[in-house]
């Protein structure tokens, strides 16, 4: 594979021409199809040799491990080999008993050709920065000169080409450092809970599938702030799609030993705070006198029906044995949800527990109760309480919206940056009229 690093020659040398101010809209057009063109074909005589190098490599590696007559390490290397020659674009991800050498070559083929890809992005991105400039320059020159037809021919030039060559995918790959592979983007989406957008590759047929590789990408919607990087590799995990192990996103998590609780609201209920209990410091709940609903709330962190989810809830608390009524806690999606798992109990010991649910209410709000024994009342609870140790809430199971929709050639068919007006494409890791 060393030797193909010489393949790797910046495309940049080829195009020294530069554009020429004074020349007409199809001139410049003419001009830096020329330059695109000998761009466009060094990068595929590039990716060739590379996809060569890489097969010859496997061929060696396969006619190696024949001679050894372990069935087992054939069958993958004859797989890659297949894969590369149907040119599977991305490649899937290798099998976990692929030997290690096969591994490091599949990595070393995928950053070489990363390579290409990103140094003719930028190449064509520079090259189509001058045309671009120059065009507007003389959209805004002709239209103060009365020259109407002749601004919108600039500027139907100038839009012509950045969809003629996909510009705004060249760009964003230039960003990224690189896609894993040749194929455009199909999708840009945006889960909820987090925000977090990625990049949603063809499957290796050619579709949106839970199997897309997917590529971090620095969020868009809304105020545009780079939010934080996914661990996923394909969209089933992104979203936690059955039979995917979700790459998670913790939208609540507090260890009550200190003075205060952030994010809870309390209603009717007495804290005492770094309260501490058989060596272990929390928040001592009660009833406050009179209390008729007593209860908790943690705002903003379940996923409403409209954009439904799954999650779980991790908590630890202490509830004493002496207590006449109250015997644990209870959690409820609030605005009319349903319980999440059962009511939690304990007597005389930490206990950690966990319950998992899914949206119930438009809520995004969760509550929590301290529960009575049957044929007890809040009267009776006077004088019992709980130390609340920790929470956490973790979202497993995701909604996904569409940001943007790519066309073949990488061109933006649809984009929307308002979240309030972006569609529904998976619900609850499932896609949306699939």
């Amino acid at each position: 594979m060393n030797s193909l690093l010489t393949c790797l020659v910046p495309l940049a040398l080829m195009l020294q021409v530069a554009v020429v101010p004074g020349a007409t809209p199809e001139e410049l057009k003419k001009s830096f199809m020329l330059r695109y063109d000998d761009a466009t074909a060094r990068r595929d005589e590039q990716l060739k040799k590379l996809e060569a190098g890489y097969l010859g490599g496997l061929d060696r590696q396969h006619e190696t491990a024949k001679s050894s007559g372990k069935l087992a390490a054939v069958i993958p290397i004859r797989d890659e080999i297949e894969r590369v020659k149907a040119h599977l674009d991305p490649l899937p991800r290798l099998p976990d008993n692929t030997a290690s050498e096969i591994k490091q070559m599949r990595s070393k083929y995928v950053e070489l050709r990363n390579q290409v890809l990103k140094t003719h992005a930028e190449t064509v991105t520079e090259l189509f920065g001058k045309l671009e400039e120059i065009l507007k320059i003389q959209e805004t020159e002709l239209t103060k000169a009365g020259q109407i037809d002749d601004a919108i021919a600039a500027k139907q030039t100038r839009e012509t080409l950045a969809t003629t060559v996909g510009i705004d995918n060249l760009r964003e790959l230039v960003k990224q450092g690189g896609l894993p592979g040749r194929a455009p983007p199909a999708l840009r989406l945006r889960r909820y809970g987090d925000n977090l957008e990625v990049l949603v590759l063809p499957d290796r047929s050619g579709k949106v599938s839970m199997e897309s590789p997917v590529q971090n990408v620095r969020e868009e919607t809304g105020e545009k702030k780079e939010l934080g990087d996914t661990k996923a590799k394909v969209l089933g995990e992104f979203v936690g799609a059955k039979g995917y192990t979700a790459d998670p996103y913790v939208s609540y998590h507090q260890i009550f030993n200190g003075k205060e609780a952030k994010g809870l609201t309390l209603g009717e209920l007495t804290p005492v705070f770094r309260h501490e209990v058989e060596t272990q410091k929390g928040m001592k709940l009660s009833y406050e006198l009179g209390a008729k609903n007593p209860h908790g709330a943690f705002p903003g962190i379940l996923p409403p029906l409209s954009h439904k989810g799954s999650y779980r809830i991790f908590t630890r608390f202490f509830v004493p044995k002496n207590n006449h009524a109250v015997s644990g806690i209870l959690f409820v999606h609030a605005g009319g949800g349903k319980w999440v798992g059962g009511k939690l109990e304990s007597a005389g010991k930490w206990v950690t527990s966990e319950v998992s649910g899914e949206s119930s209410s438009d809520s995004p709000t969760l509550l929590f109760y301290l529960t009575i024994r049957d044929g007890k009342t809040v009267v009776d609870a006077a004088g019992d309480y709980i130390v609340l140790g920790e929470i956490k809430v973790e979202h497993t199971r995701f909604s996904a919206c569409l940001q943007k929709k790519f066309g073949p050639n990488g061109t933006i068919l649809e984009s929307n940056d308002d979240p309030l007006k972006q569609p529904l494409y998976i619900s609850n890791g499932a896609f949306v009229g699939k």
